[in-house]
């Protein structure tokens, strides 16, 4: 069973990007203990240096 969750975000969001075959190979690749989970870009907010104040 994962101990760990650790997320990693690809700088693309085309289905057949280098970037993405590549985290996939390394997602394959960690230890059993470490469970691989993609942060997609389109799941994250849009950033604002306006709302800092809040």
């Amino acid at each position: 069973m994962a101990k760990y969750t650790v997320g990693y975000i690809i700088g693309s969001l085309a289905k057949e990007s280098i970037n993405r075959k590549l985290a996939g190979a390394l997602a394959k690749l960690a230890p059993s203990d470490l469970a691989m989970t993609e942060i997609m870009f389109k799941d994250l907010p849009f950033y604002s240096y306006d709302y800092d104040k809040d």
